[in-house]
């Protein structure tokens, strides 16, 4: 979990309210679906990977999952209700089963006097899972020929748990148009962009690179230009890469 540092904190929640929530409160206020008592105890955007307009949620609307941290002295069996003026702090956020694993979010969630946001913009993130599992298949498939010495399937697989893995990562971020269709060219001129920004480390994109020309010589022409001992450095660095997807995937970013 990252935390905002507390001179930025005040600022995003004025953005969320501001570019979301107060005009859906206008919108309803003026339908009429809201109460002359309503105050906002919670808010919720709801970021759809496939380009459609935001979901904003009001209090008992918003849908989420999070650790509570309990005021001194109240304790709790599991199947109690927790109370808002019992709960000290929260942390950990993150959508429940109800919404699509794809899906990006801002939660806002007012605790007493303060108001706690979470976020987690990766997009995506069911569909980067899978990318990453059959990258792992193919990665023992490279593993396997290497150790057969069958070097050139060793780089036709590494290639494909290399493209997979670096399709992964850039799922995370959001795109219609990349979700929908790819290249392997395209793919590695993404990769290379966001490589260039230092989002990833240099050797990610070597590899990536180096394994894109290797793979057509060593599939259509028999050809493995490359040592045994270069062979093993890739099939390391490729294992990184795929370790580095799943953190990528796995860790919620929330504040």
């Amino acid at each position: 979990m990252e935390k905002l540092p507390e001179e930025h904190y005040g600022k995003l929640l004025d953005q969320f309210l501001e570019l979301f929530v107060l005009p859906e409160l206008k919108r309803r206020k003026e339908k009429g679906e809201l109460e002359d008592s309503f105050s906002l105890r919670m808010a919720q955007i709801i970021f759809y990977s496939d380009g459609r307009k935001p979901q904003v949620r009001i209090n008992s609307e918003v849908k989420v999952l999070a650790y509570a941290k309990l005021k001194s002295g109240i304790s709790k069996n599991k199947e109690d209700p927790i109370y808002n003026t019992e709960i000290e702090d929260l942390n950990n956020f993150h959508l429940t089963d109800e919404d699509d694993p794809d899906c990006g979010h801002a939660t806002i969630v007012k605790i007493g006097d303060r108001w706690i946001i979470a976020f987690d913009f990766r997009y995506n993130k069911a569909l980067a899972k899978k990318h990453i599992e059959t990258a792992r298949q193919f990665y023992e498939s490279a593993a396997f020929s290497f150790k057969q010495k069958n070097y050139a399937s060793c780089l036709d697989n590494l290639f494909s748990a290399t493209e997979l893995a670096s399709k992964a990562v850039l799922l995370l971020i959001p795109d219609p148009k990349f979700r929908k269709k790819t290249t392997h060219g395209g793919i590695q001129l993404r990769y290379n962009r966001f490589a260039d920004l230092g989002n990833v480390e240099p050797k990610f994109r070597e590899a990536l690179n180096k394994l894109s020309g290797l793979r057509t010589r060593a599939r259509y022409h028999g050809d493995v230009p490359i040592s045994e001992q270069d062979i093993q450095s890739l099939l390391e660095i490729v294992k990184e890469m795929i370790t580095d997807a799943i953190k990528r995937v796995e860790v919620k970013k929330s504040l």
